[in-house]
């Protein structure tokens, strides 16, 4: 009897993929992702190919796939949905080997990777759903051993890989549950890939291969910063921006490790990290180069630049991520769609790439193997949240001290994250990029902080409106609809509004718009919420910033004189109507007001934002691991006892559940969202990439009142706005005109 992985919708059995042809190009594909780690773990990945569908050999599952095959059941063609649903089990199997086999602990060391390369990697012990580890490896399953070649159970099992030695046990038990999780990804990268190249092999033919393209890349960013130099005016921003660029280059010969570059907003920080980056990944013949940052706003900005940079070169080199777009569904089609980071130069969210590392899904956990021997540009470090900090330092140094990693920690100010008696989770051996980060800051101040109090809507609108060319950063998507209706100026094309509710695309155009007219001298009065704060390259004489940390004031005066044209910009730090929102916003505007009057001469100087970072990282070791994430990996490794899905839970930088909504605001946009709705599912991939730019997140209970307002439709399992005028030109998605009802002009047919 021949037994099959893989069957082909309404095609005979000689078409469909043998267990042999497909264990033997999974274990190919995983020997090979786990070898660029470590040559010593070539041997893992042999091993977790070969065994992960041991359980397709019992008769149970080959009759199940050829009657799904015959039924027609779309998007089931492995027998994936029927394992999601407890049906055919077909994981369990060398799961309960591999304990059989190894003992125990070194058993649960695979065993959790494949009980969970199709549902994810689970908990230990979930006596609910009876889905856990340790009641899989006593689940009573279908004989398979009767039917698989002997050959195939006669591994050794692997060598252990030689770490750091730990410091304590926690420590352990986190390095431990950390490597199951790097393995369960080049195992699922590995099958996904596997699969794709039977199931659909023209997508598989068109995936780009392992690229060698870092010395092109690096060639034309140098011609850029050569042209820039050329054109720039002699200016002392100019002088400093290009003595940034040339240290930067200077420190990426050193070897991998922990770099910081503090440079103040202006600084020309975006091209200048990635030269150290493109160098260094050269110098240490690293993989790729991961851009993380903290907002979407700076994504777009930065994802242009180099876009345009690149331009010449193979697209597919690459990759923006950070929009949900990338379907998580029980399907075949769904997760071979589920990006796996395969590109020279990745430009994410610190959502994307922080709760990957701690994630237990095969969509988020497929990309981690590809994080190792990479450079990774964290952009604003300070950002990351309290409340999971000491999680988080813990993966930063794990990816450089066991993965081949360099991490930079790229900010405006000075390090937040290093090490010392006060941070004692923080990272070790931080090397720094620039030399002398106080004297830069003090060549570098071009504005200067007021501190105006208190100031109502309609004298801040008024305010506004006296400026001829003014910014205004607000905490909330209302405070700027509502600032910017108060300024009566909805019709002119000197007033701007910026928030998450316009699509990137929209936002893109705004802000090509604003820059025209600041270029022009021109009048340009622009209210927006913080997304403008970093990495948006504008340059106003006079920026208002609500409350906020010291780390946002930086940026928002990073907006303000940014080329140095004027004597001294002015910025305004005020208090608003309403109260920044609880949380992260809340917090870091109290730590900011609580040091105004200490350093009222000078609240950007390196010593006021050191104090700020005291009161609002340092002090507060009752937050860094709020969310408990560290204890529900516990301090036991050797007995591999992980709950995977609950540290997956705890560890989330956003709480709250949103959804995608595509909109199609222009001509492209409704091209892009036609073009999906004709689409196979299996094609579409690369129309959704396209289609970020168009998108929206919302909340559930906004998804709900737009579904009751008949105001979306579903295209091809995304979300999609139906009744144009819920998006308006200047403040995109307006939610308080979902009321069902439409405007006379759309009901004329």
């Amino acid at each position: 009897m021949t037994f099959y992985a893989h069957s082909l919708e309404n095609q005979p059995q000689e078409k469909w993929e043998t267990m042999q042809q497909h264990e033997d190009l999974v274990a190919e594909y995983c020997a090979r992702f786990l070898k660029r780690i470590d040559p010593s773990l070539e041997a893992w990945g042999e091993l977790l190919g070969k065994w992960h569908d041991l359980g397709k050999y019992s008769e149970r599952f080959q009759n199940y796939i050829a009657a799904a095959n015959h039924a027609g059941y779309e998007g089931d063609s492995d027998g994936h949905r029927a394992e999601v649903r407890g049906s055919v089990d077909h994981s369990t199997a060398a799961a309960k080997l591999a304990v059989r086999k190894f003992g125990d602990a070194r058993g649960r060391l695979l065993s959790y990777s494949f009980a969970g390369h199709h549902a994810g990697l689970p908990d230990w012990d979930d006596g609910k759903s009876q889905s856990g580890l340790k009641q899989r490896l006593h689940k009573e399953i279908a004989d398979w051993q009767s039917n698989a070649p002997s050959s195939l159970v006669d591994f050794e099992f692997p060598g252990m890989p030689q770490f750091k030695k730990p410091k304590n046990r926690s420590h352990a038990a986190f390095r431990v549950a950390f490597w199951i999780r790097i393995v369960f990804s080049a195992l699922v990268d590995a099958d996904f890939l596997a699969t794709e190249s039977f199931m659909s092999p023209g997508k598989s033919a068109q995936r780009p291969g392992q690229s060698e393209s870092f010395i092109q890349m690096r060639e034309l960013l140098e011609a850029k910063l050569a042209r820039l130099t050329v054109d720039a005016d002699a200016t002392e921003v100019n002088r400093i921006r290009t003595l940034i660029g040339q240290q930067c280059k200077e420190k990426a010969t050193l070897p991998n490790g922990l770099f910081s570059l503090c440079v103040p907003t202006g600084g020309g920080k975006t091209l200048a990290s990635l030269r150290f980056a493109l160098t260094h990944a050269i110098e240490n013949n690293l993989d790729r180069v991961i851009v993380a940052v903290p907002f979407t706003s700076i994504i777009e900005q930065n994802a242009d630049v180099y876009r345009k940079l690149f331009a010449s070169l193979d697209s597919e080199l690459m990759l923006e991520h950070h929009s949900n777009l990338d379907p998580e569904k029980d399907t075949t089609t769904s997760r071979l769609q589920s990006e796996n980071w395969d590109a020279s130069l990745v430009v994410t969210t610190n959502v994307q790439l922080f709760e990957s590392l701690f994630a237990s899904k095969t969509s988020r956990c497929r990309k981690l193997h590809r994080i190792a021997n990479s450079v990774i540009i964290l952009d604003e470090a300070q950002t990351l949240p309290i409340e999971l900090l000491q999680s988080t330092m813990m993966a930063l140094q794990e990816l450089v001290d066991s993965y081949g990693c360099t991490v930079v920690l790229c900010s405006a100010t000075q390090p937040a994250l290093k090490k010392s008696a006060e941070f004692k989770i923080g990272l070790e051996d931080i090397t720094p990029i620039i030399d002398d980060p106080q004297q830069l800051h003090q060549s570098l101040v071009r504005t200067r902080v007021e501190v105006a109090g208190k100031i109502g809507n309609e004298e801040l609108a008024e305010n506004i409106r006296r400026e001829d060319q003014v910014l205004c950063i607000v905490n909330t998507r209302a405070e700027a609809a509502e600032l910017f209706e108060r300024l009566n100026d909805s019709e002119s094309d000197s007033s701007f509004h910026l928030s998450t509710r316009m699509c990137a695309s929209h936002r893109t155009r705004q802000l090509d718009n604003i820059r025209e007219r600041l270029k022009n001298g021109e009048s340009c009065r622009v209210v927006s919420t913080q997304l403008i704060e970093a990495g948006v390259d504008v340059d106003f004489p006079v920026v208002y910033r609500a409350s906020c940390g010291l780390d946002s004031l930086a940026q928002a005066a990073g907006r303000c004189n940014r080329e140095g044209k004027l004597d001294c910009g002015r910025v305004v730090l005020f208090e608003g109507e309403n109260l920044p929102p609880p949380g992260f916003l809340r917090q870091s505007a109290d730590s900011g007001k609580e040091l105004i009057d200490e350093f009222a001469d000078d609240l950007l100087s390196p010593q006021a934002i050191e104090s700020y970072f005291r009161l609002h990282y340092w002090k507060k070791s009752d937050a860094w691991d709020y969310h408990r994430v560290l204890a529900a990996i516990g301090n036991r490794p050797s007995d591999m006892q992980f709950n995977f899905r609950e540290i997956a839970q705890r560890y989330r930088f956003i709480k709250d559940d949103t959804e995608t909504l595509l909109v199609g605001w222009d001509e492209k946009g409704d091209r892009l969202i036609e073009e999906l709705a004709k689409s196979h599912p299996f094609l579409h991939r690369n129309t959704l990439r396209r289609l970020q730019r168009y998108s929206v997140q919302v909340r559930q209970y906004e998804l709900g009142l737009l579904k009751a307002a008949g105001a979306i439709e579903l295209v091809n399992d995304h979300w999609v706005l139906s009744q144009s005028h819920l998006y308006d030109d200047k403040l995109g998605l307006q939610l308080s005109r979902a009321d069902g009802v439409l405007p006379v002009e759309d009901c004329i047919i």
